[in-house]
């Protein structure tokens, strides 16, 4: 008898734990399925996040692209406004020269620029010449800072000497 039993509590335990498995198993799949459905559905929401973010950037882009036009046109209308016009029969060059040769420079300009203009252009180029007291000549005629090349009678091509005092 208690083999009897011991074999009936035994089926009893393998007809438990197979119910058991069938319910885990049919758990399982239900989670199974549900699981993709989650996913999908997560994957539709960042599909979305996204193609609204695309959206929105391509509108950004659009407003910057907007405001490089405006940028544009901008700054054609004032260069066409500040930028004065000059005739290449107006522009000469002058040329610097130093008695040592250290100095040979010719710097571009107009018969209308006061010569102290030039001069700073020199300096921009030369910059150790303004620790110097200098004098300029133009065929052995002084030069007058203030005043215009062509008042002080410089032509275009014109040497003009450096003399400085140390």
């Amino acid at each position: 008898m208690k083999d009897i039993l011991n074999k009936t509590n035994q089926n009893k335990i393998k007809e438990s734990e197979n119910i058991e498995n069938e319910i885990l198993n049919l758990d399982l799949s239900n989670e199974n399925k549900i699981i993709p459905g989650i996913q999908n559905n997560q994957i539709d929401n960042e599909i979305k996040r996204l193609v609204d973010e695309i959206v929105n950037l391509k509108y950004q882009l659009v407003i910057k692209d907007n405001e490089i036009k405006d940028l544009k046109l901008k700054i054609q209308n004032n260069n066409v406004i500040d930028l004065p016009k000059y005739n290449l029969n107006e522009i000469m060059v002058i040329n610097f020269i130093s008695p040592d040769s250290s100095v040979n420079e010719g710097i571009k300009c107009l018969s209308s620029d006061v010569f102290a203009e030039v001069e700073e252009k020199l300096y921009k180029k030369y910059n150790h010449l303004r620790n110097t007291n200098n004098m300029f000549k133009v065929n052995e005629k002084p030069i007058l800072r203030f005043k215009k090349l062509c008042e002080n009678g410089i032509k275009d091509g014109d040497k003009i000497q450096i003399l400085n005092e140390k």
